[in-house]
């Protein structure tokens, strides 16, 4: 039997010379037909790269410096390996990707701004595949007159430090808000396709750690903590693949195949249930209760709306203005 590693080399080196859109449902379908469960992860992960190379576009560029990862809201709820460093409460995590990291980049919606009566409080910011609560200890007057200038929603770009939670088990840890700046949609879709792109670098490299081959320290840590399978592993591929999929929002350009279209094709029911919520909504949008009942004079059930709501709040389309009322982002 091949080499795992040269197994992934050969795939990858395939999709390569193959325009992406095409690689990329080939390959979707091709993993569907794997017998091999590390094979099919391989195929997964070089599917979901293909996506980043069809939408990346020649004049983007990283400008956040390394010290800063990157990380889904995701994979950083199901963080729990907190290394506690020299001097306060200052903390690096080891992530179920298998990096040591200490402070993070993200960018997304700004869902809730909760500000305590003495300074301080806490904000949300959701990406594709979750949120992220930052806590506000900053007395910088700069961070705190940006933060009082905003108003939800809003897109914004945050980066924040870790610091372990006395209030909470070994393992807890909570983000800090070092700096907060306004951002766009394309500024959040930009950080979609990077953070994408650096993951599956990390799922890729521990990929072949559990296949035998020698990994770093850090890996092999996450690997025990995490107990980390490819199962575990092809989840993680698509919470990635969630996320680039939420950015495109049409077929890509150059593949006008029947799957394609149905691939991207809007969800009717969340179209619906969004032209709900924009003829309904007052200043505070639109309480849940009346609703339910606009939706089912429209055919739709409860349950349908609530698990569409769920869904279209992951993918930035609503949100929570108040506890009960929902909002179009």
């Amino acid at each position: 039997m091949e080499n795992k590693t040269h197994l992934f080399t050969k795939w990858l080196s395939r999709l390569r010379r193959r325009p992406p859109a095409a690689s990329y449902f080939a390959l979707k379908y091709l993993s569907c037909k794997s017998q091999s469960t590390n094979e099919y992860f391989i195929l997964c992960i070089i599917s979901i790269m293909s996506i980043t190379r069809a939408i990346q576009s020649s004049d983007i560029s990283d400008h956040i410096l390394s010290p800063y990862s990157r990380i889904f809201a995701l994979e950083l709820q199901q963080t729990d390996y907190t290394i506690k460093t020299k001097g306060a409460l200052h903390a690096e995590l080891i992530i179920p990707s298998g990096e040591r990291i200490s402070r993070i980049y993200s960018c997304g919606a700004l869902t809730e701004i909760n500000r305590g009566a003495n300074g301080g409080g806490l904000i949300r910011i959701a990406d594709p595949t979750g949120v992220l609560v930052l806590y506000i200890k900053s007395r910088n007057p700069e961070t705190e007159a940006m933060i009082d200038s905003l108003s939800t929603p809003a897109f914004i770009s945050v980066t924040a430090t870790i610091e372990s939670d006395p209030n909470k088990e070994d393992g807890g840890f909570r983000l800090i808000l070092e700096t907060i700046h306004p951002s766009d949609r394309s500024d959040r879709d930009r950080w979609i396709i990077w953070t994408a792109e650096r993951t599956l670098d990390r799922l890729k490299s521990v990929c072949t750690v559990i296949s035998g081959n020698e990994g770093t320290e850090d890996q092999k840590k996450a690997i025990s903590n995490y107990k980390t399978s490819n199962k575990q592993l092809k989840f993680l591929a698509g919470m990635v693949e969630k996320a680039l999929n939420h950015i495109l929002d049409k077929p890509v350009a150059g593949d006008n195949t029947e799957e394609t279209k149905e691939e991207y094709k809007i969800d009717d029911t969340g179209a619906r249930i969004i032209n709900l919520i924009r003829q309904h909504s007052g200043p505070k949008g639109v309480s849940i209760q009346e609703l339910i009942t606009f939706a089912q004079k429209a055919g739709i059930s409860e349950s349908i709306l609530l698990d569409s709501i769920r869904v279209l709040i992951t993918e930035d389309e609503l949100y929570q203005p108040a506890a009960g009322f929902i909002k179009i982002l």
